[in-house]
C-alpha cells in the first residue's frame, strides 16, 4: 500500500463564501472525520491532491495529513472517502477524508483492472462484459491492495471470472459475494429476421346478421337457422265476411253508382 504525505491547514470558519475563497487560492476545502473522533475542517493544495489520487492506487492511498494549526502540526493517517466535483467544470469542490487507525481493520473497495485480450472476442467476435469494477474487502490499512488484476486472455464465449477466482493475501478478507461475476464473454448478437406481415383477405360489403345471432361473411347469403324454415310473408288479411264495424265507427259508405250517359 502506497503512503504519501499531504500538508493541510486547519480552518476555523466554514461556509459557502469561505469555501469559495479557498478554491480561488488554489486549494480544496476538506473535512477529516472518523469513528469516535471529532471532525476537523482543513484546506489542502489542489494540484498536490490531484497528483496523489491519479496514482495507480487511486483512492486507496494512505495519506498522512500534516495538519497545521493552533501553533502545532499533527500527523493524521487518512483514506480518501469521497470526492465532490463541480457538475460542469469537473473541478474538485470538496473532499471527505476518513481517519484510520493503522492497528484496526477497515472496509474499503479495491478497483478491478482487466488485462489481456480475450480469445472469445478476438477469434469469435464475442463481447467482453465487465460486471464488477470494484471489490469490497476488509483488512489492516497497511495491507490494502492497490488493485486486483484479472487476466481475460483465455476467456472463450460463455466463460467468465467470478469473485471466488480472485487470489489475495491471507491478511485480506473479500466481502463481496464469491458468486458475483467480475467479467464474462457473451456471444455476438445477430440481427433477428423480420417475419413478413400477414395480409388478411380483402372483404367487401358489410357483415350480415343471421337469425341465430351469428354473423355471416359479407357477400354470402345467410343460411336459415338449422331446423327452422323461414316463414312466408304474411298475406294481407281481408275483412271477415259480415264483420260488424267497431262501436262508434262510422259505417263504410257504399260506392256511388256510375252515372248513365244521356
Amino acid at each position: 500500500m502506497e503512503k504519501v504525505e499531504l500538508e493541510a491547514q486547519k480552518r476555523e470558519k466554514v461556509g459557502t463564501t469561505k469555501s469559495r475563497n479557498i478554491r480561488l487560492e488554489g486549494k480544496i476545502p476538506a473535512i477529516v472525520y472518523g469513528k469516535g473522533l471529532e471532525s476537523i475542517a482543513v484546506a489542502i493544495d489542489s494540484k498536490r491532491f490531484k497528483k496523489i489520487i491519479s496514482s495507480k492506487a487511486g483512492h486507496n492511498v494512505i495519506i498522512t495529513l500534516k495538519i497545521a494549526g493552533d501553533g502545532k502540526t499533527q500527523d493524521v493517517p487518512v483514506l480518501t472517502h469521497e470526492i465532490l466535483r463541480h457538475p460542469i467544470k469537473d473541478s474538485i469542490d470538496h473532499v471527505d477524508f476518513y481517519r484510520i487507525k493503522m492497528e484496526e481493520d477497515i472496509k474499503t473497495r479495491v478497483p478491478v483492472i482487466l488485462v489481456g485480450e480475450s480469445i472469445g472476442v478476438k477469434l469469435d467476435g464475442g463481447i467482453l462484459v465487465q460486471g464488477l469494477r470494484e471489490i469490497e474487502i476488509r483488512c489492516l490499512p497497511a495491507n490494502i491492495p492497490d488493485k486486483f488484476e484479472v487476466d481475460v486472455s483465455l476467456l472463450k464465449i460463455g466463460h467468465g471470472v467470478h469473485v471466488s477466482d480472485i487470489k489475495t493475501a491471507k491478511e485480506v478478507t473479500i466481502i463481496t459475494l464469491p458468486t458475483e461475476i467480475i467479467v464474462s464473454v457473451s456471444a455476438p448478437t445477430k440481427e433477428e429476421e423480420v417475419a413478413a406481415p400477414v395480409v388478411a383477405p380483402e372483404v367487401t360489403g358489410q357483415a350480415v346478421p343471421v337469425a341465430d345471432g351469428t354473423v355471416a361473411p359479407a357477400g354470402k347469403e345467410a343460411a336459415p337457422a338449422k331446423g327452422k324454415e323461414s316463414a312466408p310473408a304474411a298475406k294481407e288479411s281481408a275483412p271477415a265476411k259480415g264483420a260488424v264495424p267497431a262501436k262508434g265507427a262510422a259505417p263504410a259508405k257504399a260506392p256511388a253508382p256510375e252515372s248513365k250517359k244521356k
